[in-house]
């Protein structure tokens, strides 16, 4: 031992490098601790701007559309849930997690002793799937502010029982008067339903709001829009069927009547073909 220590030389590189590297893990754990304070402040301000924004999501999500769903898919004699689904970041609380992941789930039960399930092709049917959309489309319908609504054969693939409940739910939600007449978006806007049917008597149908336009095409058409004149149709049709039915004996006049609504009819007709004409 003794002869080591005789043997030890003075290096001063050596110490010159150990100097150099405690000077620069200081250095490093000066520039850790302030980068932990920066993402401990970035975190906080990152928190602070990203709570009332959860909760309002929440909120709107979880107490009003999924209130409106539930009672909804309570009327049609079933069950609806709608939740807010985290990803992988509801396994950890103290993470933000990946809003990217973050989506709607709608679960649905058509049957008492069935569990709900998420909505989805592998467990409902086409009928059962269109049903849950429109009831969640109605209970999104308040969130929404929109001068009007289109939708498109949303009706078919549906049995009848839904059908009128769905039909009764679209009348009574795109009827609904303003909540404030001062306020031009408290209204719910024009709901346009187009269907190439709809089931005879439905009583929705006769709301004062309510609306039925009938498009026609093909060969037999009118030519021109103004040659539909219902008036005339119906009072045509009450001469004829009253021509037979008054016991007159008189066929001359009856022949004539005929005549004269046919006389009218050509005029009519070459009067709109001049208005078209000029126009």
């Amino acid at each position: 031992a003794y002869d080591k220590i005789n043997n030890i030389e003075d290096n001063p590189e050596v110490l010159r490098r150990y100097e150099e590297r405690m000077r620069q893990i200081a250095e490093t754990r000066e520039e850790l601790e302030n980068l932990n304070e920066a993402k401990d402040v970035k975190r906080q301000a990152l928190d602070a701007t990203a709570a009332p924004w959860k909760a309002s999501l929440e909120n709107i999500l979880v107490h009003k559309v999924n209130s409106l769903f539930s009672t909804y898919m309570s009327e049609l004699g079933c069950a609806g849930e709608v939740r807010l689904c985290k990803g992988q970041s509801e396994q950890n609380p103290d993470s933000l997690g990946d809003f990217a992941e973050w989506g709607v789930e709608i679960l649905v039960k058509f049957r008492e002793k069935s569990p709900l399930q998420v909505l989805s092709a592998h467990h409902h049917s086409g009928g059962e799937r269109s049903v849950s959309t429109i009831m969640y489309l109605m209970a999104l319908q308040d969130l929404m502010v929109s001068p009007f609504r289109c939708v498109d054969e949303i009706n078919q693939g549906l049995d009848e029982r839904n059908e009128r409940l769905v039909f009764k739910r679209i009348v009574e939600n795109s009827t609904r008067p303003p909540t404030d007449e001062g306020i031009p978006h408290s209204h719910v806007g024009q709901y346009f339903l187009i269907t190439p049917k709809l089931l005879p008597n439905l009583t929705d149908m006769e709301n004062e709001d309510v609306t039925v336009l009938c498009i026609f095409n093909g060969p037999f058409n009118f030519p021109n829009f103004s040659d539909w004149n219902v008036d005339k149709f119906l009072a045509g049709k009450k001469r004829i069927k009253a021509g037979p039915e008054d016991g007159s004996d008189d066929e001359g006049e009856y022949s004539r009547s005929r005549d004269d609504e046919e006389d009218t009819d050509d005029a009519d007709e070459d009067a709109s073909r001049k208005r078209r004409r000029r126009s």
